[in-house]
């Protein structure tokens, strides 16, 4: 009698600890452009997006390759005359990434041909500057870049393609306040000025504790 009560009270704990965690795939199926994770904001639908750099000089796009099997396109206004990194936004400054069925990964389109792609690596950052941004690594590549324009440290993007299927990060930023939408990974608000989510953690703990007495009892 003692194994199956042990067995539940264990499932009862797991499946309360895990009912707050999502996936990665969840967090992009929700209705908000994008969501911020730690010190990235992850693009997860196409529309406007305004972020706070933390670094005002750099805008640092991520994205881990291999998890990469889809088309991924993201547009800014360049900070600088007759910069460019893809012919594919009206301002020809973006940062663009498509894969294909041969594990190839293309990046900044601008008038070449498919050909220049190469293979899939790691997770990978680029740092957008004027003119050219380097890739360092073994398949070490120039990318014709553009330097962002920069207000008051805010960067306008226009997010034109984005799915779950590939997933593009923006390093070392946060989503401009009125837009945020935390992650469910991001810190919280402190949970005694928040009555809501105060009752929410009593009513979890009062369930573990009722079934730790009652397993206590059944000894």
């Amino acid at each position: 009698m003692k194994l199956p009560l042990a067995l539940s009270f264990f499932a009862a704990v797991i499946q309360l600890c895990s009912s707050n965690i999502l996936s990665k795939r969840e967090i992009l199926s929700s209705d908000a452009t994008a969501v911020q994770n730690g010190s990235e904001v992850i693009m997860a639908k196409p529309g406007p997006l305004e972020v706070v750099l933390n670094n005002a000089s750099e805008l640092i796009f991520g994205v881990c390759e291999q998890n990469c099997n889809a088309e991924f396109l993201v547009c800014f206004e360049g900070g600088v005359n007759d910069s460019y990194s893809t012919e594919l936004c009206d301002s020809l400054c973006g940062f663009y990434v498509n894969t294909n069925e041969k594990n190839t990964i293309f990046m900044n389109k601008f008038k070449r041909p498919q050909g220049m792609g190469r293979p899939k690596m790691n997770c990978t950052e680029m740092v957008m500057r004027d003119k050219e941004t380097k890739q360092e690594g073994y398949y070490a590549h120039n990318y014709p870049s553009c330097l962002p324009k920069v207000e008051n440290g805010i960067v306008k993007l226009n997010i034109m393609n984005a799915t779950s299927d590939c997933v593009v990060s923006i390093k070392n930023a946060k989503i401009k306040p009125e837009e945020i939408t935390p992650s469910p990974n991001s810190p919280q608000s402190d949970p005694s000025n928040n009555p809501s989510a105060a009752t929410k953690i009593i009513g979890n703990f009062g369930w573990i504790f009722v079934l730790i007495s009652f397993f206590a009892f059944h000894q």
